[in-house]
């Protein structure tokens, strides 16, 4: 009897310990994307600074890498809420021209800094129901993946097809790997993320594109080579 209660006691201990250190590590989290969010302006300060011309790819490296940081705490925070409370979308309708159009001048320094181009291909009429900041946050994160492995080209894309929305962001790089592809279509339209090759952005996008559902019917992510400039695509499709 006293050595069940000790094992409850212990087992009640342990789950009180997991708790605790979840709220520590999302408390710790915060804290380091608010300090890097303080650096981040600094450096945008100084990038804004250089005026009509590039600034230092140096500098322009810099930006990119302390964004990409604050990007993963800031889906590591919305992981952990959507495991403790449920993420809540905020959706609305947009014009999807015009929405791609601010995600694409929000990546425009970056992208010409590595000597870039990136076009843009929307129906102007296009419009679709969705939240406005996480896909946002979705495609830079892709513009920002597609640029580092681009030649000399990133284009983004949005079609209506299936009643759905495709978004599709490619470049003209050497596209993903054969392991990685496997990886995203062990499942069909889902990711598999068991293999834990897949990284936490795919892994994030893939949550917020499930949570974009109409009727009996969810949204999803693919990852293919060869469309668009030839080289790796990724899509996140919307009901």
């Amino acid at each position: 009897m006293n050595l069940s209660c000790n094992k409850l006691s212990a087992a009640a201990v342990s789950e009180d310990d997991h708790i605790s250190f979840s709220t520590i590590l999302a408390s710790s989290i915060h804290d380091m994307k608010n300090s890097l969010g303080i650096v981040l302006n600094s450096v945008d300060e100084l990038v804004h600074s250089a005026g009509d011309s590039l600034p230092a790819p140096q500098l322009v490296k810099l930006q990119c890498e302390a964004q990409r940081v604050s990007d993963n705490l800031v889906q590591l925070l919305a992981l952990y809420k959507m495991e403790k409370q449920g993420l809540a979308l905020n959706i609305d309708e947009y014009c999807v021209g015009e929405f791609l159009g601010e995600v694409a001048a929000a990546e425009q320094v970056m992208v010409g800094a590595r000597d870039l181009r990136l076009e843009l291909h929307c129906d102007d009429n296009l419009t679709w129901y969705f939240d406005r900041d996480l896909i946002a946050g979705v495609l830079k994160n892709a513009v920002n993946n597609a640029a580092r492995y681009a030649r000399s080209k990133v284009l983004i894309t949005a079609v209506s097809s299936d009643d759905s929305l495709i978004l599709s962001v490619n470049d003209d790089g050497d596209g993903f790997s054969q392991e990685f592809l496997a990886a995203g279509r062990k499942h069909g339209h889902g990711v598999d993320f068991s293999s834990g090759n897949t990284g936490l952005g795919l892994y994030f996008t893939a949550k917020v594109a499930e949570l974009h559902n109409n009727r009996d019917r969810r949204g999803f992510i693919e990852l293919s080579n060869g469309h668009g400039l030839g080289g790796a695509c990724f899509s996140i499709v919307l009901p």
